[in-house]
């Protein structure tokens, strides 16, 4: 192990709790914790010169606060979700003596069902692989063959248009 090495695994051994603390006292999904802990320290293993730094806990703590800020820019970038699943979970269990519940259902699944048959087939293809299959952007975008931004922009005109389909706003 080399001194750069050295000098992260111990920082890690003795403020590794303690930054844990700090990032899920600052995230709304603490399963992204041990997630953001690994890229503060892996970018402590990038830093060149850490012989230089005077005070290596305040430091830890100042790239765990860019790690944050990067992750909250990067989720706020990530297309805002239309629970489909919603639709399709109603249909599974609505009571199926009432009309009313019945017709409801069916009403939303044809606008889903409307709103889909609209999306280009990439845009679509996005869409399901995401909401149906449970694919990663990463996994999409190998997938189809395009780059993770064009994954981001078939996934919020898909989510845009079929919110606005459901909803009836054509």
């Amino acid at each position: 192990m080399d001194d750069r090495q050295n000098f992260v695994a111990d920082l890690a051994a003795s403020q590794g709790r303690r930054l844990r603390r700090f990032l899920a006292a600052r995230l709304r999904n603490h399963a992204d914790v041990a997630d953001l802990a690994q890229e503060v320290f892996l970018r402590l293993l990038r830093v060149e010169r850490q012989d230089k730094i005077r005070n290596p806990q305040a430091y830890l703590l100042t790239i765990a606060g860019h790690v944050l800020h990067q992750h909250a820019l990067n989720a706020k970038a990530e297309p805002q979700g239309v629970d489909i699943t919603e639709a399709l979970e109603e249909s599974e269990f609505a009571d199926s003596s009432d009309p009313a519940v019945q017709l409801h259902v069916e009403r939303r699944l044809e606008a889903l069902e409307r709103a889909l048959a609209r999306l280009s087939a990439k845009t679509r293809l996005a869409f399901l692989l995401q909401r149906r299959d449970g694919c990663t952007l990463d996994e999409i975008a190998q997938r189809m063959g395009i780059s993770r931004t064009m994954v981001k922009k078939h996934l919020a005109k898909a989510v845009s248009q079929c919110d606005r389909q459901i909803r009836g706003e054509r």
